[in-house]
């Protein structure tokens, strides 16, 4: 908790010249202690195994704690050399991208060295949060992030310091960035890009989400031409004042937040060539990307199996904002290359139509923009779109505001081949209140890792808390888990589980608790051996 004291001048000004005296002296001392904070790889003792009263698992394995003291991590991957990489930095955080060695020790990938501490910044080239996935692949980091205006960035890095741009200016800007990375078999670098918006409207959801301030003329850039069916939505308009725009604010779809008055929308195939909701490939030294779906909302989560088809994570909308959606479920869906519609935004994250009734909020979230219900916004005959085919394209739908992130495909070796080709999904947790319009869930959602048989689109529960929830609502117990975000196979064919922390909305933010991420280990139950004597007197084995 801050405190603020009040000082007659005479003692401000002495306060001022003690602290100007020992600046110099706290910084020495942080620069020689190291910052209070860090990640710790836990003692060989302390990767205990965690009961199963209070954690369930698969049978045959044990689940461990590994690493603590992480904060916002978002991604993890292993290199060449069988070292875990750890990238810390969600939206507003700094980036720090680390990893341990086999044995055991830590260094440091970006920045180069410990970060300055009290939040001095570091000199030189700079990533911004969040991080929405990181590859390693022939002997180089891949990692997706923003730049400084908060444009998608790929960067490629080595371990000596170097760094190059693999692609630039993504549409990134809004409510979701550049998302997960994936190689194909071909060598191709998949990526996604996320939508600027909730539900395709520019509204006070993003005000509060900070972008629409620092970013006024940003809004969804589709891929093809759209005609639109000419919806017009009112909102109040935090730009007015006593001499500022007027107090209502009319905003249709694909524009700017306050403009309505384009029915036809230019896609962005015949400019940048860089659309949001969208999954592109590009090659991994970098060159010309190539669209292969779009109208997806958050293609969070990205996988290729060794048959080189890819699968990918897409979360649903949300009950917020000028065109609130109630009850789009996540989504599990294999990518169709080739330039698929996935809908979005007229199509739920498992591809129905939002002008399903399941689909429509409460009358007083929509009736003050306008219209009573929630309707379709692309003409969709002429702007030459089909529906999506779930048959298809769908693998698995869970739970609404489930956040289903990362994942990864069983390999068909080690200790997991009896589950060989399913899709482990960890699934971070629900952003309620943000994401529910205030709206108090029944219960907490997510929150735990599932498995997906692709074959049978069966979708069963792998790694959960016991009593349901994130440990932060279960006592805080640390060996629980909070919000899982990504999930690798080891090299060794061990599990690892990347949980982002104890997090919070609170006016429209995520508020991060330092110090609570961490990392846990899917392990095979070492077999007991036991030793006899035989006639002869020798031991054996």
């Amino acid at each position: 908790m801050t405190r603020v004291v009040r000082h007659a001048a005479g003692s401000s000004h002495v306060a001022t010249r003690i602290a100007r005296a020992m600046a110099p002296v706290l910084l020495m001392a942080a620069l020689l202690g190291g910052c209070t904070h860090g990640p710790r790889m836990l003692s060989r003792d302390e990767q205990h195994r965690i009961d199963r009263r209070f954690v369930e698992y698969p049978s045959g394995f044990d689940l461990k704690p590994y690493i603590r003291n992480l904060t916002a991590p978002t991604a993890m991957c292993f290199d060449d050399h069988s070292s875990l990489l750890i990238a810390e930095g969600g939206r507003g955080e700094e980036v720090s991208i680390f990893g341990y060695r086999t044995d055991s020790s830590l260094f440091y990938v970006y920045p180069q060295g410990r970060r300055l501490p009290f939040g001095l910044p570091t000199p030189g080239w700079k990533m911004y949060g969040p991080v929405g996935g990181m590859l390693f692949y022939q002997g180089r980091l891949y990692v997706s992030h923003r730049d400084e205006n908060d444009q998608g960035v790929i960067t490629a890095l080595d371990y000596k310091g170097q760094h190059t741009t693999i692609v630039a200016g993504l549409p990134a800007q809004g409510d979701f960035g550049v998302t997960d990375l994936a190689i194909s078999p071909a060598g191709r670098l998949y990526f996604g890009v996320g939508t600027a918006t909730n539900s395709g409207v520019v509204g006070l959801d993003n005000w509060d989400n900070g972008w629409v301030k620092q970013h006024p003329e940003f809004c969804d850039r589709p891929w093809h031409d759209l005609a639109l069916l000419g919806y017009r939505f009112d909102t109040p308009n935090p730009f007015a004042g006593l001499f500022g725009p007027a107090d209502l604010a009319v905003t249709a779809p694909f524009q700017w937040f306050n403009h309505s008055n384009q029915t036809r929308i230019r896609g962005v195939e015949h400019t940048s060539g860089k659309p949001s909701g969208a999954i592109y490939w590009v090659s991994p030294q970098g060159g010309p990307v190539t669209v292969e779906a779009h109208g997806i909302r958050y293609p969070r989560g990205l996988v290729v199996n060794e048959y080189g088809r890819v699968y990918f994570t897409n979360d649903g909308m949300e009950m917020r904002g000028t065109r609130p959606i109630k009850d789009d479920g996540d989504a599990l869906l294999r990518l169709v290359p080739g330039g698929t519609w996935y809908g979005w935004p007229d199509y739920s994250a498992d591809l129905q139509p939002v002008t399903d009734q399941r689909y429509q909020p409460p009358i007083d979230l929509i009736d003050r923009t306008g219209y009573p219900e929630v309707r379709f916004l692309i003409d969709q005959d002429a702007s030459h779109l089909f529906a999506p085919n779930r048959d298809t394209l769908l693998q698995a739908t869970f739970p609404s505001l489930s956040g289903a992130a990362r994942i990864d495909v069983v390999p068909s070796s080690g200790p997991f081949r009896d589950f060989r080709g399913n899709i482990i999904v960890s699934l971070g947790g629900d952003r309620a209140p943000f994401a529910t319009s205030g709206r108090k869930l029944l219960g907490p959602i997510g929150y735990k890792i599932v498995r997906v048989d692709p074959d049978n689109h069966q979708v069963k529960d792998f790694v959960r808390n016991t009593r349901g929830g994130p440990s932060s609502k279960l006592g805080g117990n640390p060996d629980l888990i909070e919000r899982p975000v990504d999930v690798k196979f080891a090299p060794d064919g061990s599990l690892y589980i990347l949980d982002y922390g104890k997090m919070s909305m609170r006016d429209g933010k995520e508020r991060i608790e330092a110090g609570t991420g961490q990392v846990f280990r899917l392990v095979p139950i070492a077999p007991v051996t036991t030793t006899h004597t035989n006639r002869i007197g020798i031991e054996v084995k």
